[in-house]
Formats: structure tokens, sequence, C-alpha cells
């Protein structure tokens, strides 16, 4: 394992438990239009997140015809468009763009407020930064994954946050990777060795760029054969003994 100089971290599910995140995130959107959390409404709202950037990822989002063209970094408008189509779609299209679009940048401003690290971050990443170059990339804004890295007192053990939005792709699209390259460029494929806890985004990510990838399976969930991580891990601090 000696070979690898350069650590990509997943963010959510992997350095911070994503699911309480959301939900605090969640409640403080829903108190804007005068609801009150209930888990079934929390669940849906969950749901339709999840659901909304797998569809994202997997290019099933039809874009308004004026935004077809942008490439590379997005403008706000692109982004504002698709961050609010969520809230559209969860509030059975009640509410207009404007309000949707209010109403996700309380949500995505709530979700640097309460942020509680997965087991192990902290210490993990400070052994670790000892040794090598360690980079958060992550399909999430930049500001707020920067901000959720310093709430768990993790940004000072990062060299780099890199996000879909600095570059106009999200994992696991080679293009990400190739502007992680592009920013690195003196390092060879077999150097880098990404770390997260989704198959398709990190593990399938890796495959898609041709470096080996380390899965964290925090719940102990079956392997999809179709995916081949190089390591697999429990917990982060089994990457301490491995790396």
């Amino acid at each position: 394992m000696n070979r690898y100089k350069i650590l990509i971290f997943d963010l959510d599910d992997t350095l911070i438990d994503n699911v309480e995140n959301v939900r605090y995130a969640y409640t403080k959107m829903i108190e804007l239009v005068g609801e009150k959390y209930t888990e079934d409404g929390f669940k849906r709202w969950f749901e339709i997140d999840k659901k909304f950037w797998r569809d994202w990822q997997d290019g099933l989002i039809e874009l308004p015809s004026h935004l077809k063209d942008e490439t590379g970094k997005k403008s706000n408008e692109f982004l504002d468009w698709v961050r609010a189509q969520r809230v559209l779609i969860y509030f059975d299209n009640q509410v207009d763009l404007i309000k949707a679009v209010e109403l996700n940048n309380v949500f995505m401003n709530a979700l640097t407020e309460v942020v509680i690290a997965i087991e192990g971050a902290h210490e993990v990443l400070k052994k670790l930064k000892e040794k090598y170059y360690i980079i958060v990339a992550t399909n999430g804004p930049e500001i707020a994954t920067k901000e959720k890295l310093s709430k768990i007192g993790c940004l000072d053990f990062v060299n780099e946050v890199l996000s879909a939005d600095m570059f106009g792709y999200m994992k696991p699209r080679q293009e990400f990777f190739e502007a992680i390259q592009k920013l690195l460029n003196n390092y060879n494929n077999d150097e880098y060795l990404i770390i997260g806890d989704s198959l398709k985004s990190d593990v399938g990510f890796a495959m898609n760029c041709g470096f080996d990838s380390c899965w964290f399976n925090k719940n102990n969930e079956e392997l999809d054969n179709s995916y081949k991580p190089t390591l697999t891990v429990n917990k982060l601090s089994d990457l301490i003994k491995l790396l």
C-alpha cells in the first residue's frame, strides 16, 4: 500500500453522519413554510433528495433549454434551478421556483449548523495527514463542505476540498477525476486511493477512472459483484492499520 500518495475521501456518510445532518436541515426548511417536523415527512424528503441526486448522476434530469449548453463550472442560475427541483417535488409544485430556491438555500445553510462526525474521522485524518496528501471530493457544494469539515475539527487535516460545483461534473463521472488530475498534474493513477461508503459514487468512480478504492462498508452490506473495491473496511480506524 506504500505506493499511494493521495487519499481521496468522500464526505457524506464517510466522514460525517449525513442522515442526522439532513434531518436538522429539513426541519429548518419546513419551519419556513409553517410546517412541523414529522418522521413521515422527513423520510419522504430524504428519499426524494437521494433519488434526485441519483437520477442527476445518471443523466435522467431534463434541463431547461437555456441551461443545456453550459459546460465546465456551472452558473448560479444553473445551480439554483437544479437544487430547487427537490423542493418543488416535495411540495408538489405548490411553491414557485423563487420560493423553492429560497427554501433550498435555507436547507443548504442549515446543513452546516449541526454536523456530526463519523466515529474515528478526526483521529484517522490527523494520523493519515502525516503521510498522505488528503483530498475530500464530494458532490455537495464547496463552501458547505469546508464548513462541515471545520465543524468536526478536520479541515486542518485536508489539503484540498474539491466539489462538483467547482468542476461542473459529479462523481462517478470520469470528468470529475480528470479535473482533479489537472489540478494536481504530477501524480500517476496508481498513486491515488478513493475512500467512500457508496459503491456507485466512490468505488464506481474509482473504477471509471482506473485507480484503487476502499469501500467504507460501515453497515456490513452485501457487496454488489459489479463493483470491485481494492480494499474494504468497516470502521475508519481500520485505515490506519492498512495504510
